[in-house]
């Protein structure tokens, strides 16, 4: 088994809108049994609202954090990502089952991968439910002006989403399917999400 880092994968780097589906879980959902299929490009797609108890408005362009207005895809990785956390603005390290690993931002290089004895993933919290997303919730990532908060959610399948909401009143602003985490940078010019597929890095349009 090699533990060679894969190449960067072609990327799709425009924002759908508030409520999106990552690429390769879109096209994973719709595959016939049997059948293969070229992997896609990573990337967002569009998506319905989300269903959930909790008030839904959409993209909030008067916040200043990445995710609350529109945004750009700037670069991918295809090594999984279970959890997220920048180390400075300029690298992002991520876990996944007995694995860590670390990139260089905004490029996502790959810049190493651990896998040490004890599983760095085993301390990550387990996804809400949606029932739960009714009150109050602890969240995976804060922005760092404190305006926006990510979630990891189980939304009735293997791939979970991810929902970005206003601190101040708990208003979902974005949702993404597909992803399970997420992180923001600390000069808040990056927003990084991840899952089984990868990792996807967000930056505002006019820092992309």
């Amino acid at each position: 088994m090699t533990t060679r880092p894969l190449d960067p994968p072609p990327f799709m780097p425009d924002d759908p809108g508030p409520w999106s589906v990552v690429t390769q879980v879109h096209r994973a959902r719709g595959a016939r049994p049997g059948r293969r299929y070229a992997e896609p490009p990573l990337g967002l797609s569009l998506a319905q609202p989300p269903d959930v108890p909790r008030l839904v408005i959409g993209l909030d362009p008067s916040l200043a954090a990445v995710g609350a207005g529109r945004m750009r895809v700037v670069a991918a990785a295809r090594e999984p990502a279970h959890g997220l956390d920048f180390d400075g603005p300029d690298a992002l390290v991520g876990v996944s089952p007995g694995v860590r690993c670390g990139w260089t931002v905004p490029e996502l290089s790959p810049s190493g991968e651990e896998r040490p004895g004890d599983d760095p993933a085993a301390t990550l919290p387990p996804p809400i439910a949606l029932a739960d997303l009714a009150g109050a919730v602890s969240a995976i990532a804060t922005s760092p002006d404190g305006t926006l908060a990510a979630v990891n959610l189980s939304e009735g399948s293997r791939s979970g989403a991810i929902a970005v909401y206003r601190t101040a009143d708990g208003a979902l602003v974005r949702w993404i399917r597909g992803a399970i985490a997420a992180a923001w940078s600390s000069d808040g010019q990056h927003m990084a999400i991840g899952g089984h597929w990868g990792v996807l890095l967000l930056a505002a349009p006019a820092t992309a």
